[in-house]
């Protein structure tokens, strides 16, 4: 593991935060495309684009901890030490959803089509995010067959699986929302699956609570999708 990439002076290059800033620009890049299509300013993507970033880390941030408490005890100002890892993703995107809905309330922008214009860019930001994950060695998975599992990996190519789909399917799409909902209903599923080898010391049952949370966005974004293909 590289959680150090090289030092500049007295400072430290995190890995993880490297890889994540890297993925919050090219998803910035992927969502001036797509909003393009959609008709929506290259100026809303920029302002939003603070919100986005701002709102991800403090969502994330505070599902982990809430997650995870007994490793800030010791220390509490630890929970400033986001440059380090330590986020929880479906935080981080409950809170950019809230984020984007008081945004277009106040820019009176249309909230489906932006949502589907930075779908994939979220699937790319968060493929290059996992990578820097793998680096810094946090979200490691359980071992398997005497192999410890690059969940962080799986997790990468998820996102990647993501774009290339959502890309591919953008053209295609019948209704604003629909890239979104589809790309929720990717995301889930891999999701789950993913988190039966990922290493969690906390289980309701024998699942995680990322799992149960998983199954919550699988069932809405099944039915939704489903809903609008019967109307």
């Amino acid at each position: 593991m590289f959680p150090i990439i090289c030092k500049i002076g007295p400072f430290n290059v995190y890995s993880w935060g490297l890889m994540v800033g890297i993925g919050f620009l090219a998803g910035l890049a992927v969502a001036l495309r797509y909003a393009r299509r959609e008709g929506i300013k290259d100026e809303y993507i920029y302002d939003i684009f603070i919100y986005v970033v701002i709102s991800a880390i403090v969502g994330a941030r505070l599902a982990y901890v809430i997650t995870f408490p007994s490793e800030f005890l010791k220390n509490p100002l630890s929970v400033l030490y986001v440059n380090q890892g330590g986020l929880a993703f479906v935080g981080g995107l409950i809170a950019v959803l809230l984020a984007i809905i008081v945004f277009v309330r106040f820019h009176n922008i249309a909230l489906l089509k932006l949502l589907d214009a930075i779908s994939p860019a979220a699937a790319l930001g968060y493929a290059i995010g996992r990578v820097g994950c793998y680096f810094n060695g946090c979200c490691y998975g359980i071992t398997l067959f005497g192999i410890e599992q690059p969940t962080q990996l799986y997790s990468s190519l998820s996102g990647l699986i993501i774009l290339i789909i959502l890309a591919r399917y953008y053209g295609k799409k019948k209704y604003d929302g629909q890239i979104f909902l589809v790309g929720l209903f990717l995301y889930s599923l891999f999701r789950f699956f993913i988190e039966f080898i990922r290493y969690s010391p906390v289980h309701i049952g024998i699942f995680t609570p990322n799992q149960l949370a998983m199954f919550l966005i699988f069932l809405f974004s099944s039915y939704a999708l489903w809903k609008k293909r019967t109307t």
